[in-house]
């Protein structure tokens, strides 16, 4: 640990991963700093002209708050860009938990930079701490897929496009409307009801679920693109947890639609009740 001048740290190179700061805790961290709490050492990366500020942001504009001019700091050596690396994740075991969208902004970096191109999901995942299924759902959400790959079979090397894996072109079938004969009392639910809204809603999840199943099955076994080991494990595991999850919507949809068919059956119950007494009253 060594005592930095506060003007020396410089916090002006990208390494602040927050969107903003949070002032409350600021003003909170400097009024303990005054009541005699010592707080752990700010970390900064030195390369040999500039003091990086890495870790502790709220610590150290508590210190210039309360006019310190030399803050204990643990003092590494290395880059502005190792400085970056680090404070992706210094807020893991502790200090203010990130945002889901700060992390998500992290993560698509990690996803867009040529830096980490060749960095799969699970490196991805265990650099920043998070869950595989976690670090896959935020790629799916923020990055497009290519339209194409490229791999090597028989050593030549070929290009495989992606953008329709999983979309069948066949064309769905028109349904007939069916017909009701005329004045028949149909049971009826609406539209807007919790439960119908539920099951349209997981139906769209189930089916995207579907693709990106058979997309990431049929890479794996005809294995038509250069993958790397972890890559593969990384697909194989991305199956695994797709089956698992197209299981539990399979069972919450067929809850959810042996409660609308209740629903159903006690309307067509009282609708029948109410023709009956329209009838004995000669409405």
């Amino acid at each position: 640990m060594k005592k930095i001048n506060a003007l020396a740290i410089r916090t002006d190179g990208g390494t602040q991963v927050r969107f903003k700061l949070h002032e409350d805790k600021v003003a909170e961290y400097a009024e303990l700093m005054k009541e005699g709490i010592v707080f752990p050492p700010l970390v900064v990366f030195h390369d040999g002209v500039d003091y990086w500020l890495a870790d502790g942001f709220h610590r150290f504009f508590a210190y210039k708050k309360n006019g310190n001019t030399a803050i204990d700091c643990d003092v590494r050596q290395g880059t502005l860009e190792d400085a970056k690396r680090f404070a992706r994740t210094a807020n893991n075991k502790h200090g203010i938990p990130l945002s889901v969208e700060e992390w998500k902004a992290i993560a698509n970096y990690y996803f867009t930079s040529k830096e980490y191109q060749d960095w799969s999901t699970r490196q991805i995942a265990k650099e920043l701490g998070k869950s595989n299924s976690t670090i896959s759902r935020w790629r799916a959400e923020l990055t497009e897929a290519p339209a194409q790959v490229t791999y090597v079979r028989d050593g030549k090397k070929l290009t495989m496009k992606t953008d329709k894996i999983g979309k069948s072109d066949k064309v769905a079938p028109k349904k007939e409307k069916a017909t009701i004969p005329h004045g028949t009392v149909t049971p009826t639910i609406p539209s807007g009801t919790v439960e119908n809204d539920k099951i349209q809603e997981l139906s769209y999840t189930i089916e995207e679920l579907h693709q990106e199943l058979t997309a990431a099955k049929d890479v794996i076994a005809s294995k038509r693109w250069d993958a790397t080991e972890i890559e593969q494990e990384d697909l194989l595991e991305t199956v695994q947890q797709l089956r698992e999850e197209l299981k539990m919507r399979d069972m919450e949809i067929a809850t959810l639609r042996d409660s609308r068919d209740m629903f159903q059956q006690k309307n067509a119950e009282l609708i029948r009740q109410l023709n009956s007494l329209k009838k004995k009253i000669g409405i």
